[in-house]
């Protein structure tokens, strides 16, 4: 057993135990909240990531424990609370803090690094299965488990959802498109063919500029306070009824939704133009 401190001292009895127990596998001490903690680690990054580093002592020099667990991209930040929380989380259970407030802060984590490695490399089902076991979840029928959900927290449920919503967004390719205040409503940029994904791309200046040629060419005031109420009908009709809600005439619609198109594309260029000459 090493005398040195590796990282903090929770984090080194955590790996001493998981180190003296893992031979025999029914010891008390391989159940215990800690040595999981470095048995999922151990899941997701393999053993000699977790073990060498600590035999060696090297938390941050290059090949070091930080440099392995954010080889999939998990966050260094995220990474340093991380290993703080593991010592944070023994601190309160000796004072029998409940709940625990780094419980369910270290799970989180440990579920993120989970997913970032998902994307980053092929994972079976199987072993989604066998990490989703480690994690103290209320569907988790191992008693020892249930018996620490029990001791550290009375929400056990904020756990099952986030595990749940990363692996619906994993499946899925599910991603958050960052939100602009200035947006319309879908349907109106539809209109002129353009996509949500489109959209979400657009600098703000640009998506004004969209915003004032699909209000012009509903005839609504940008200023209007009832735009989006006046936005929905006018898009509404004109899907029923095509491009009669302008001039009557359907091949001076047509030109005018054309032009309305024509000067956003030139805008887009005008705009790249600007940026490409600095």
């Amino acid at each position: 057993m090493k005398d040195y401190i590796f990282i903090n001292q929770a984090f080194t009895d955590a790996i001493n135990m998981y180190i003296s127990s893992k031979q025999t596998g029914d010891h008390p001490d391989f159940s215990a909240f800690q040595v999981i903690v470095i048995r999922s680690l151990i899941a997701i990054y393999g053993e000699l990531d977790i073990i060498n580093p600590y035999r060696t002592n090297n938390e941050s020099r290059m090949g070091g424990l930080d440099a392995n667990l954010t080889k999939f991209g998990f966050p260094i930040n995220k990474l340093q609370q991380f290993k703080a929380d593991l010592q944070n989380y023994i601190n309160a259970k000796e004072i029998n803090k409940f709940p625990n407030p780094y419980f369910i802060n270290i799970e989180k984590n440990l579920i993120d690094m989970y997913f970032y490695r998902k994307k980053t490399i092929n994972i079976s089902e199987d072993d989604t299965q066998k990490f989703q076991k480690l994690l103290y979840l209320s569907s988790n029928t191992n008693p020892v488990i249930q018996q620490e959900i029990s001791n550290n927290t009375n929400e056990p449920i904020i756990l099952d959802r986030y595990w749940q919503s990363k692996l619906f967004e994993s499946n899925h390719q599910f991603e958050l498109k960052p939100y602009k205040r200035n947006t319309l409503i879908p349907e109106a940029y539809n209109v002129l063919g353009y996509t949500l994904e489109s959209i979400a791309q657009m600098d703000e200046t640009t998506l004004d500029e969209l915003n004032k040629q699909i209000l012009s060419f509903f005839k609504i005031e940008p200023e209007d306070p009832k735009r989006t109420e006046r936005l929905k009908e006018a898009v509404a009709y004109y899907q029923q009824y095509g491009s009669n809600i302008t001039t009557g005439n359907g091949y001076v619609d047509m030109l005018l939704l054309l032009s309305v198109i024509a000067t956003i594309m030139m805008t887009l260029f005008a705009i790249t133009v600007k940026i490409l000459g600095g």
